[in-house]
């Protein structure tokens, strides 16, 4: 009788392991499924975009294409010597890739007018080759100049859609108003033989939200670089629609600031000061640096309200289940060191008729020991 009884005991007490081990699985799997439902419902507000839908841009035309500057920009202007070249290295093999190594593209275009992006996507502003090396730990961000002399190869169909297309050098800015950022990313792998599959294009007054949402971002400026910032900034609440946009957002002078969303974008942007190009593209990556130094610290309220103001504003050509493993590699990926790296690499470079036109036997193999960590 005893030892029936202990068999009914130990029979109960593995029921009952059994029965808390199920309800524990069985909560873990409703948090997950809430979990991936929450994500999947922020991940639907993202537009995901087919290769085929930037078929239709407008800018496929025979009209002069200005940059955002009003500058006309011109077909290639390169002696064939160089363009002959550039073909030979353009065509030389594709991009080097490594399972630890994620590349992603980040593009910012200036949509001014707010016009379907599908069918105007602009001069790409800003170009930065995001990397995320898992075996280095860091994340590379490398600012492709605008300026930077690219060799470009049309397809017979874009050549057919504008008769002023012509396969040689070229601003790379000019890539993604052509035809999109599919045919951005294979400017790019073809002339820099890094392997790019995706990217992520923000139209800048996007930026102007995010950084709101953040409270703001520390930067440094000259009252140089204040007086420049603020004609972009006084442009961009024009175009906002700000009742007082002349003197709004305007930036007094410089200093240790803190700089709301349309004034950092405006400092990001400004070009008028010494260095150029050479230090808008190293202001972008400072202020993307700062936006991630803040992200690390949002509540959940404003992660809540950065997603619904900004998603919808994302386009990429990543599916559903590669955004949801980026968003699984968050966590692991805010941990990683940053470093900073400009196109052209000085020293690497010649101007030609106002084109950045890098050595890009040197320039690729510096970069893909950076990115690849060879060195």
């Amino acid at each position: 009788m005893a030892a029936n009884n202990k068999k009914k005991k130990k029979s109960n007490s593995k029921n009952i392991a059994i029965i808390a081990t199920c309800s524990i699985l069985a909560l873990i799997l409703i948090i997950v499924l809430c979990v991936y439902l929450v994500l999947k419902s922020y991940i639907g507000k993202i537009n995901k975009v087919d290769p085929d839908d930037w078929s239709n841009i407008t800018s496929n035309t025979n009209e002069v294409q200005t940059d955002d500057d009003g500058n006309v920009i011109s077909d290639t202007t390169m002696s064939d010597e160089i363009n002959s070249s550039g073909a030979e290295n353009f065509g030389d093999g594709e991009g080097l890739e490594k399972d630890y190594v994620k590349n992603i593209v980040l593009i910012g275009v200036d949509n001014r007018h707010f016009e379907n992006i599908l069918y105007n996507p602009g001069n790409s502003d800003a170009i930065i080759l995001v990397s995320f090396n898992s075996k280095t730990h860091k994340v590379y961000l490398t600012s492709i100049m605008r300026d930077t002399a690219a060799y470009i190869q049309y397809s017979d169909a874009l050549k057919a859609k504008n008769s002023r297309l012509k396969d040689g050098y070229d601003k790379i800015n000019r890539a993604n108003a052509v035809a999109g950022p599919e045919f951005l990313l294979d400017i790019i792998e073809g002339n820099f033989k890094i392997k790019v599959d995706d990217y992520i294009l923000v139209d800048f007054y996007s930026l102007i939200d995010i950084i709101d949402i953040l409270g703001g971002i520390p930067m440094t400026l000259t009252d140089a670089e204040a007086e420049a910032a603020n004609n972009y900034i006084r442009d961009m609440d024009f175009d906002r629609g700000v009742s007082d946009w002349e003197t709004a957002n305007v930036l007094t002078g410089g200093g240790d600031l803190i700089l709301n969303g349309v004034q950092a974008v405006g400092y990001s942007r400004e070009r008028q000061t010494a260095g150029s190009d050479f230090n808008r593209t190293s202001r972008q990556r400072a202020v993307i640096e700062q936006i991630i130094v803040k992200a690390k610290k949002m509540s959940v309220t404003q992660l809540n309200d950065l997603a619904n103001s900004i998603l919808p504003k994302v386009y990429t050509n990543m599916s559903e289940s590669e955004i949801l493993g980026m968003v699984a590699d968050a966590v692991t990926y805010l941990g990683y060191d940053l470093e900073q790296y400009r196109v052209p690499f000085d020293n690497m470079y010649e101007s030609v008729n106002g084109n950045l036109l890098p050595d890009y036997e040197a320039t690729n193999q510096r970069l893909q020991d950076i990115i690849f960590a060879t060195e």
